[in-house]
């Protein structure tokens, strides 16, 4: 997968070491709610965009329809 560190945006970054983070602890990537928490969203829905933004610049990939469904 081509990663674009470089072009994140500050809550992006930090998604993004929140899932490595997750993956490298545990062994398996939060969900959208335990994103949503971490970092004080209102909603998992907030979690959500920012998880298709960081799919779209090539950074992870998404399973729709799985909790957990981030891939690194």
């Amino acid at each position: 997968m081509r990663r674009l560190i470089s072009k994140l945006t500050p809550r992006q970054q930090e998604i993004l070491d929140l899932i490595n983070a997750s993956v490298r602890e545990l062994g398996y990537p939060p969900t959208r709610a335990e994103i949503a928490a971490r970092l004080g969203f209102r909603s998992a829905n907030a979690a959500e965009d920012h998880l298709q933004a960081l799919a779209r610049k090539g950074v992870i990939e998404l399973t729709p329809g799985a909790s957990r469904g981030i891939r690194i």
